[in-house]
């Protein structure tokens, strides 16, 4: 048994992989752009809502 017997079966598995990717075109990166956008937005909220909180307990620096 060599490295290319153990590798084999991941090589083929990435290729199946990025072929998924390929049949999917771009609707796969707008949802990945889509995803990413949303928690942005959340992530934003969240530290408004932090500033928010320490501003009226007096730890904000």
């Amino acid at each position: 048994m060599n490295l290319n017997d153990i590798l084999e079966p991941i090589v083929a598995l990435f290729d199946w992989t990025f072929g998924l990717l390929e049949a999917a075109g771009n609707g796969f990166n707008w949802v990945i752009i889509a995803v990413i956008s949303i928690l942005m937005v959340i992530w934003i909220k969240k530290m408004a809502d932090f500033n928010r909180e320490a501003e009226e307990n007096g730890t904000l620096k």
